[in-house]
């Protein structure tokens, strides 16, 4: 994606893009993605040298305040940042930590936050945040803390968190006593631990702690409810996953149309075939409306508008839908060759619904949008293909 091509932001930010791009283009990202695909559960699956490259370049203090050692820029240019690592399918955790981790820290005006901010911001520490791929209509996630009478806290729960192992620190929904709070964690201090491999690549572990001592600064932010707790992930998360579905939803359209004008049958290439150009045609309608969709959520979540929550839920949904519907169309539209492990396509197809899973899927999503409006939202297409 050329940054200049990219309206309502300046020749800072189109530098920093453009910086962006160059270095994934010229670290293969695609290659590095696929020796995780069948790595080792027991291991991290990104690059720690890369990651402390990608801290270097100012990925991860992107949307950080300069207080905390980061660029200060809004969530707009975050949201730029994901979708040009969306389409290069950047396996470092790049969507946990500024994606899903740095929305819940934005949000607490605390010492802790801000501390944890400040070593994000510099590479130091690599966070992720626990439940992102669990949230559903039937409620939210969380665990649960006892606060004993010496003013410690012992913290007993299973939580998922993706990309541990991996990430230096957890953050989790905790029940304490009067509501939540969000809590730090080493998920090295778990007494049990489950890993997979998703299908993109990426390692889910589930952590189980009993009766983990945690000191009162390892809570991050008020008691509040659940529904505010949440609030950051299912906002501003939201947004920045779409982002990241909007990158992967342009560059599996792109390598199709590329194949399209190459890929010859019966004497003719397969792109001069109008029942395949009818198809094509109607994915670029919808990613047109898509990348309009996003930059409203964006503009609404700087503006601070009283309608950012319904943007977000309406570009998740929509950007949910669209990601796996061109990546399932992009697969049919190459044949077979598609579904190997040589071709680049299939690894977006994987991608897509993981990335669709993140902050609330498009059918949770839709649920949302549609009690905000007061309608009856549409079952079609609800997670899956």
């Amino acid at each position: 994606m050329n940054a200049a091509m990219i309206e309502g932001i300046d020749d800072e930010v189109a530098e920093f893009l453009s910086v962006t791009t160059e270095y994934l283009v010229d670290r293969d990202p695609l290659g590095h993605l696929r020796k995780f695909l069948d790595g080792a559960e027991g291991v991290e699956s990104f690059d720690r040298e890369r990651w402390n490259v990608q801290a270097e370049l100012g990925w991860m203090g992107i949307a950080v305040p300069e207080a905390s050692g980061g660029s200060g820029y809004s969530i707009s240019v975050a949201g730029r940042l994901l979708q040009v690592c969306g389409r290069f399918l950047v396996p470092e955790p790049v969507l946990s930590t500024v994606g899903m981790a740095l929305p819940v820290l934005l949000a607490q005006d605390c010492a802790a936050a801000r501390e944890l901010l400040t070593r994000v911001s510099a590479g130091e520490c690599i966070a992720a945040v626990a439940g992102t791929t669990e949230i559903s209509t039937a409620g939210l996630p969380t665990a649960v803390a006892i606060r004993d009478r010496t003013g410690m806290s012992t913290f007993s729960g299973v939580i998922s968190a993706l990309d541990v192992p991996g990430a230096d620190v957890v953050l989790t929904t905790a029940t304490v006593e009067g509501g939540v709070r969000w809590l730090a964690i080493d998920p090295g201090l778990a007494s049990r631990s489950e890993t997979r491999t998703l299908v993109d690549g990426r390692r889910l572990s589930r952590l189980g702690f009993d009766a983990v001592e945690v000191s009162p600064s390892a809570f991050i932010g008020p008691v509040s409810t659940i529904d505010d707790a949440w609030a950051p992930v299912l906002m501003r998360g939201a947004v920045l996953a779409s982002a990241w579905l909007l990158g992967i939803s342009e560059r599996a359209f792109e390598l199709t149309i590329q194949y399209l004008k190459t890929r010859s049958q019966f004497g003719a290439l397969i792109g001069s075939y109008q029942a395949l150009q009818h198809r094509a045609s109607r994915l670029y309608c919808e990613l047109e409306v898509a990348r309009s969709v996003v930059d409203a959520a964006l503009g609404a979540l700087d503006s601070d508008s009283p309608d950012a929550q319904l943007w977000a839920s309406a570009a998740k949904a929509r950007l949910g839908d669209l990601a796996l519907r061109v990546t399932s169309e992009a697969i049919q539209l190459h044949g077979g060759i598609g579904m190997t492990h040589e071709a680049d396509i299939g690894l977006y197809f994987k991608a897509a619904r993981t990335a669709n899973s993140l902050a609330g899927n498009n059918a949770f999503h839709r649920t949302r949008a549609s009690k905000l409006l007061n309608i009856s939202p549409r079952t079609e297409h609800d997670g899956v293909d």
